[in-house]
């Protein structure tokens, strides 16, 4: 007895897992990652190495542990000032505007979206998609903290009037939820229609992602928009040539639109 209780515990497959979520979601080895799939220990001791799938129970409660939420309203606010100046107004949507957050976390940015699209006025829609359902659940309740830090520190004054903001919380006004939507969706596979949506956010998840997995999103990205649409990603986040981007102008920092023709 004494033996079987000093036998130590079988090593996690980290190296396994990880090439696993590579292939699934894109995941580049990382020390985020390494040390999120450690705080997951008991997921991995039961994950079928054999049956990787985002709807497997276990590959997703994994997913849901090993994800990263970080986001806010308005983030990034320049850019989103640049988009809302230069370039909401220069979209020609065929009839109702869409515009998608992909990898949208809680939802702030997809609701930054909505706020965006009910000022420039017309009909219009705007989806976000992930991975992680609890960051699904609190996108759709949409009920945030106000901080601290200040949550709404990078929100135009005038565009608070978007929001409830009560006892230390806020969320978007009514007016604004028919509107929006979420759903769960891998960004690797073809859970986006093609030629569908006018504008698309994507920022802060490709730095996450293999390089095989980043140009895999670009390109279900790009095929995603309508011809002239506008795909808004992270300063950091170059698209490759010839897969049909352009910079939007030499003036705008991360916005790109797709080609009337493909590359």
């Amino acid at each position: 007895m004494a033996d079987a209780l000093a036998r130590p515990a079988p090593a996690l497959p980290l190296g396994a897992v990880q090439e696993r979520l590579a292939g699934l979601a894109g995941f580049s080895e990382s020390d985020v990652l390494r040390n999120r799939l450690l705080r997951a220990a008991p997921i991995l001791s039961r994950l079928p190495l054999d049956r990787a799938s985002i709807d497997h129970p276990d590959w997703a409660a994994l997913l849901d542990a090993v994800t990263v939420q970080e986001t806010r309203m308005f983030r990034a606010g320049a850019q989103i000032a640049s988009f809302r100046a230069e370039v909401l107004p220069a979209l020609a949507p065929r009839g109702t505007l869409s515009l998608i957050s992909a990898g949208c976390a809680t939802g702030e940015e997809a609701w930054t979206l909505a706020i965006l699209a009910a000022g420039r006025g017309g009909p219009w829609q705007v989806e976000g998609l992930d991975l992680c359902r609890p960051a699904l659940e609190a996108a759709n309740a949409a009920r945030y903290r106000l901080g601290p830090p200040d949550a709404l520190r990078e929100v135009p004054e005038a565009d608070r009037a978007w929001l409830d903001i009560a006892d230390g919380w806020f969320e978007p006004v009514a007016a604004l939820r028919p509107q929006v939507r979420f759903r769960r969706g891998n960004l690797l596979d073809a859970c986006l229609p093609d030629a569908a949506a006018d504008a698309i956010l994507c920022r802060n998840v490709l730095i996450y992602m293999t390089e095989e997995g980043r140009l895999g999103v670009l390109k279900r990205l790009v095929a995603a928009l309508r011809p002239g649409g506008a795909l808004l990603l992270g300063p950091t986040d170059r698209p490759p040539r010839g897969i049909g981007l352009v910079p939007w102008s030499r003036d705008l920092i991360g916005i790109w639109r797709r080609e009337a023709t493909d590359a």
